[in-house]
């Protein structure tokens, strides 16, 4: 064929952006899509001896609706794009959901009581499904009750009522320094930085999750980032403290 199923898929995004620039969650959606053409042995009855062709687009399933609800006018431009290729029209499009890799977020190192333990399990069950945004509630209570423990852990006493902000400022305080002065201040400085991560879980899980009768809720890629930042956190914790 005279050109390439990426170099199709490039032309297509750019076509779609300066036709319709307000629709750019549909931009998004096939900057992350698979796009490749299959060619039939089907007769296409337009020509004598000319097949089909059909585009096939492979979405994350949280695309899936948009690109659907817009499915023809894809097709119209991407039918304008490939023309008459050899013996193949483009006859049709197909939008599928694409299966995707999802990170693993191991928290295995927080789970030493029962409650902490269930709530891995059902994090880690999203997680594997690409549900961060429904995890982050499970994420939520195993940091509360990981750092209710560490602090018994470490004999600090804290307020049963405290909120996992209050939590983790006993906690990180309680961080031994450093043999590097000049370094100590700057992990201490970035340790005291970090809270603004837990702030966020904290307020997505509260005002942004299912949790909650919630109206707006968080979409995956952030709910996935402030998880796993919350995760690193709390690495770092679990190898100083």
């Amino acid at each position: 064929m005279a050109f390439s199923e990426e170099s199709f898929k490039i032309t297509l995004i750019k076509v779609w952006e300066s036709k319709y620039p307000e629709l750019y969650k549909v931009t998004k959606a096939l900057n992350r899509s698979n796009v490749f053409i299959e060619y039939t042995s089907l007769f296409t009855r337009r020509e004598w001896n000319t097949y089909c062709a059909i585009l096939h687009i492979k979405a994350p399933f949280e695309f899936n609706n948009i690109l659907d609800l817009h499915k023809d006018k894809l097709f119209n431009i991407a039918e304008n794009l490939f023309g008459k290729q050899d013996d193949y029209y483009l006859t049709n499009i197909s939008i599928d959901i694409l299966v995707e890799e999802y990170d693993y977020v191991d928290f295995s190192i927080f789970g030493k009581s029962e409650t902490i333990k269930k709530s891995i399990e059902d994090a880690e069950n999203f997680i594997q499904l690409g549900k961060y945004s429904s995890a982050i509630d499970r994420v939520h209570t195993t940091f509360h009750g990981y750092l209710r423990m560490k602090l018994d852990e470490l004999e600090i006493e804290f307020e049963e009522s405290d909120t996992i902000m209050q939590l983790y400022s006993k906690l990180h305080n309680s961080l031994e320094e450093i043999s590097s002065h000049k370094l100590n201040a700057l992990i201490k400085s970035s340790i005291r930085s970090a809270s603004g991560v837990i702030d966020t879980i904290n307020t997505i899980r509260n005002k942004h999750s299912l949790s909650h009768p919630n109206e707006e809720i968080v979409e995956e890629p952030e709910a996935k980032l402030v998880i796993n930042l919350s995760k690193q956190i709390f690495e770092y914790i679990e190898g100083r403290v």
